[in-house]
């Protein structure tokens, strides 16, 4: 009994000995907003950024930071973020810039907000609700650092969220409660401003990349620091505030982990000069090595072989890649960190989501008093199968994506290679179901797509939803669609949002709950999907179940549409018979004014009949963050894939996409771009009178002879 209770003890012990050899997966992201562009700058931001991007480097973190980014920016750089994050021991989000609270909800300002209408805030901030709702579908533990908390710069006060038109008092950032392991830090307590300090750093950045480096000290404690030392440096107006529910420990510093020194054997009677050979073959071998490395499959081993092996050279990082992560099998290392022979050949690289460009990594060879610095090349690469078939705004994805119209012949065979070279990549699998569905193969794709939903792709889970809603093998299931769609929702998943906000909004295949609809819908729109703000724009272009029309509100989101190159929205916006005064100007149209002095008169044909009307399916229009449009009609009965609208067709209650602003002499412009002319019209039959405008772009600058209808995609 004793020895099975002892072989028991001692696999529990060999099981957590096990657990902790895996380095910790650490993910930091770091924003400092400094260059505002409609309102004042903030002098700090962007050092703030640099000084705390290098302590979480220090503390072993994967570091994505960034200055100065705009809404869009921020969304592309967020989800590469997110996609790092997938799964990650500890996330976290760093903030520096101007932000503040509307009706209890904390936003975060991107350096080109206006904010001038009272339904910019949902088009162009930043919720930290959002930010932290993601987080907590990704990771184990969440942590949100905001040094933010001005004072609001903007004139406007009232901006709409969600059904109610709010109005903004007081200034800094409003308290915020987080889940289970969720810390949230403030700069300053709610409801205060936050200060920039006298010197280069504000007083929270620079207590807090001076305290978080205290070796193996728990998070708690270093903010308890920080409150010490902010309150001292502001005499007392600054007192930094944080909300804990962590119930795990959180280190950012571990103690140094640094091999013990090599022993010089004096009996060995090992030369100087020899050591130098040695240090010299092991530079030139680091120095001649280009390695390519996958992207988005996790640490890859490196394979570095030294031809010195000698347990007296050492080696330590001189630089560190400027992006991504190298790690042994127990720890993740530092830019300061040092290996010894044997753990070279264990050395791995994890390229960052998002850069493919090379980097390079320092070595310093040492032995004795031998010492060289040798530099390595490790370049990126994207696979195959990721550029063939990878899909817009998946969150555990590392391409921008391809439209399922878009994924040509070669796909399933790329991603076939993949699913078999990293068999534990979920990704791969779904991506290989998207290629089989473009190839016409519905069962074979739906089965590959429920092995990459049961491996934890979450995308994959949205997709079965849309396999069940559309009916491709089976009569459609609508309540199967939808609980699938929640479950894609849940885990913070765009697509999924928006479909289930559709779903929920208008009461298809599930009760209407217009709120929560409305509420899911937005949430899709500030991860950048522009289905979801097309969406939006016609609910609040027309009105619709209780939530009542607001041309002003329909516009920002037309707006944020057009900002992504999303074709329908700027269709909406260029064929509306009643534009509002607000264009928004794409392109600067070029005035040309022509005097006819003459009129040749020509006569005529009578016009032959018509030849029959081919059907063509639309070509879809680059968007410029790889978003699809609009998939199926009305969202209700969404269309299978290949079934194409013609360009005439309309998609839900948005209006169609014919030239009606521009007949010229009895032809019509269904399917050109760049060419509507809505200020003037060619109005003879004769073909011989020049307005002097053809070619050129409408007032309102807006492409309005795209197609409206979706071939089939999203």
């Amino acid at each position: 009994m004793l020895r099975c209770c002892a072989l028991i003890a001692l696999l529990i012990l060999v099981g957590l000995t096990t657990f902790q050899a895996h380095a910790e997966r650490r993910v930091a992201l770091v924003i400092g907003n400094s260059q505002y562009r409609e309102i004042p700058t903030l002098k700090n931001p962007d050092k703030d950024a640099e000084n705390v991007s290098r302590t979480f480097r220090l503390a072993g973190f994967e570091v994505f930071a960034a200055k100065d980014l705009t809404k869009l920016q921020f969304e592309e750089r967020f989800r590469n973020y997110l996609a790092a994050a997938d799964g990650a021991d500890l996330a976290v989000v760093y903030y520096s810039g101007h932000g503040f609270q509307i009706g209890g909800e904390n936003f975060l300002i991107p350096v080109d907000a206006s904010l001038k209408d009272a339904a910019d805030m949902e088009v162009q901030a930043i919720k930290v609700d959002d930010i932290l709702r993601q987080l907590r579908s990704r990771s184990k533990v969440q942590m949100i650092i905001l040094d933010a908390c001005r004072n609001d710069p903007f004139p406007r006060k009232d901006y709409w969220l969600r059904d109610q038109l709010i109005v903004a008092g007081g200034g800094g950032l409003a308290q915020v409660t987080g889940s289970q392991n969720t810390l949230i830090a403030f700069a300053t307590e709610p409801g205060a401003v936050a200060y920039d300090g006298s010197g280069d750093l504000s007083p929270f950045s620079s207590s807090f990349s001076r305290r978080a480096l205290t070796p193996d000290q728990e998070i708690r404690s270093v903010m308890a620091a920080v409150r010490r030392d902010v309150v001292k440096a502001t005499n007392g107006k600054q007192v930094p505030w944080e909300n804990s529910s962590l119930i795990d420990d959180v280190v950012l510093m571990r103690g140094a982990e640094e091999p013990a020194p090599s022993p010089l054997d004096a009996e060995q009677g090992q030369q100087t000069a020899e050591r130098g050979i040695q240090v010299a073959d092991a530079a030139e071998a680091i120095g001649s090595l280009d390695i390519r490395v996958p992207l988005g499959v996790g640490p890859v081993p490196l394979k570095l072989e030294l031809p010195a092996k000698d347990a007296s050279v050492s080696l330590k990082l001189a630089s560190y890649p400027a992006t991504g992560t190298l790690s042994l099998p127990d720890r993740v290392l530092s830019p300061q960190s040092s290996l010894t022979t044997a753990e070279v050949d264990k050395l791995r690289y994890e390229p960052q989501i998002g850069s493919v460009a090379p980097v390079e990594v320092g070595i310093e060879i040492r032995a004795g008093s031998a010492a060289k610095r040798s530099t390595m090349q490790l370049s990126p690469s994207v696979d195959p199968c990721d550029q063939a078939a990878g899909e817009p705004l998946d969150l555990q994805g590392v391409v921008s994506g391809r439209l399922p119209n878009e994924i040509g012949g070669g796909a399933v065979e790329a991603c076939e290679a993949a699913v078999k070279s990293y068999p534990d990549i979920a990704r791969f699998r779904y991506e290989l179901g998207r290629a089989l569905l473009a190839s016409g193969r519905i069962d074979e794709a739906r089965n590959v797509i429920q092995e990459a939903a049961d491996k934890g792709h979450v995308r994959a889970v949205y997709e079965l939803g849309y396999i069940a809603a559309s009916g491709m093998s089976a009569a459609p299931d609508l309540t199967k669609a939808n609980s699938l769609y929640a479950q894609a929702s849940d885990k913070g998943d765009p697509y999924g949002m928006t479909a289930l906000g559709r779903a929920l909004f208008d009461g298809v295949g599930v009760q209407r709950d217009t709120g929560k609809g409305l509420d899911l819908l937005l949430q899709a729109a500030a991860m950048g999907h522009v289905d979801a703000t097309k969406d939006l724009a016609v609910i609040f272009k027309e009105g619709r179940n209780g939530v009542p029309a607001d041309p002003a509100r329909a516009l920002a989101f037309l707006r944020a549409g057009i900002d992504r190159q999303e074709a329908y929205s700027m269709a909406i916006l260029g064929l509306s018979p009643k534009r509002s005064e607000k264009t928004v100007p794409v392109c600067k149209p070029k005035v040309v004014t022509k005097v006819v002095t003459k009129i040749k008169v020509v006569r005529t044909p009578a016009p032959k009949a018509p030849p029959p009307v081919t059907k063509i399916p639309a070509k879809r229009i680059p968007n410029g963050t790889g978003s699809a449009s609009w998939r199926g009609n009305g969202g209700d009965h969404p269309e299978p894939r290949g079934g194409g609208s013609d360009s005439g067709s309309t998609d839900g209650d948005s209006t169609g996409s014919t030239d009606s602003g521009s007949t010229d002499s009895g032809s019509t412009d269904t399917g050109s771009t760049g060419s509507t002319d809505s200020g003037s019209t060619d109005t003879g039959s004769t073909g011989s009178t020049d307005s002097g405008s053809t070619g050129s772009s409408d007032s309102g600058g807006t492409d309005t002879g795209s197609t409206g209808g979706s071939d089939g995609i999203r």
